[in-house]
């Protein structure tokens, strides 16, 4: 059973800020709240907040967000790793009443229901309004923002977890990780992945808006300097990766098209390998995988 959610304001309880200026905003009515210092306004739509309608990132274009709606549910590659990635969450973080978590990037929402489960309240951010509407349907109750990540209308340590699925790799390290330093609380954490691996590195990621593949010691070296600490980490789809390297070796463009969308029994069988791998090793640290998830700690300032 999900824990129950606060209701302590109209805004269930979170505290609100203005992007441009810093300024505290009070609780923000039905339709919105404007910024009592600089006029910036944040709305209420269609059970969304808006604090940036014309946001567009150049770093994952609407094509990219088209491309991947339908797919997080049932794409081999993403139920297995929703499974880990809550595996690696519970390993470390231990659940308190009322704590609230914050999914970055949250895209239609599929693992807010992970969150949900574990937290009082949940709140998702993402720059596509069409993205935060399917994920209303997910989870009704989260409190869906729409904006920039690295420039969250929400005051500063109110959160136990942050989470930032495939998101670091489309943004600068720098701004986006103080973000969520802000965001939460002192020792608070912070769980994501990233895609793995240099060698890896082809059209696919040129295409998605990667700006890298990472290892182990290229991440925590950008966590580091962004205000946090590696803790745990673990790489996901080592079984498959053998796989995954010939196709993106390949001098052929109908391989990459298979592993954007395999056919019905290949997919299905790429799944199991997937699930198989979690359920038989998702305790360990895998040295190797074509994707690397890990959780990191707010290091005091």
């Amino acid at each position: 059973m999900a824990p129950e959610l606060d209701r302590t304001s109209p805004a269930t309880g979170l505290r609100w800020t203005c992007p441009p200026c810093g300024a505290g905003l009070g609780p923000p009515d039905e339709s919105g709240r404007e910024c009592p210092e600089c006029g910036w306004r944040l709305e209420h739509r269609d059970g969304i907040w808006w604090a940036a309608s014309e946001l567009r990132p150049p770093g994952f274009r609407p094509e990219r967000r088209d491309h991947l709606e339908g797919m997080a549910r049932d794409h081999f590659w993403f139920p297995p790793r929703r499974r880990l990635l809550a595996r690696v969450l519970d390993r470390r973080l231990e659940r308190r009443p009322g704590a609230w978590a914050v999914d970055l990037g949250c895209g239609t929402g599929e693992f807010l229901p992970t969150l949900r489960r574990r937290f009082a309240g949940v709140a998702a951010v993402d720059a596509y309004g069409e993205s935060l509407a399917a994920a209303g349907e997910v989870v009704p109750e989260a409190v869906r923002i729409q904006g920039d990540v690295a420039s969250v209308p929400l005051a500063a340590g109110q959160f136990r977890l942050a989470v930032a699925l495939d998101v670091l790799e489309h943004v600068e390290p720098g701004p986006f990780l103080a973000e969520v330093a802000r965001l939460v609380e002192p020792g608070g954490w912070l769980l994501l992945s990233v895609p793995a691996l240099p060698a890896l590195w082809s059209e696919l990621d040129e295409a998605a808006g990667h700006r890298c593949r990472y290892t182990r010691g290229s991440l925590a070296e950008e966590l580091s300097g962004g205000g946090w600490e590696l803790v745990d980490w673990t790489h996901y789809q080592a079984a498959l990766l053998p796989l995954v390297w010939l196709v993106r070796r390949s001098p052929w463009a109908r391989g990459r098209r298979i592993e954007r969308r395999p056919p019905g029994l290949l997919g299905q069988t790429l799944g199991a390998v997937n699930e198989l791998e979690v359920r038989a090793l998702g305790g360990l640290r895998l040295p190797w995988g074509s994707s690397l998830l890990a959780l990191a700690r707010r290091v005091a300032p």
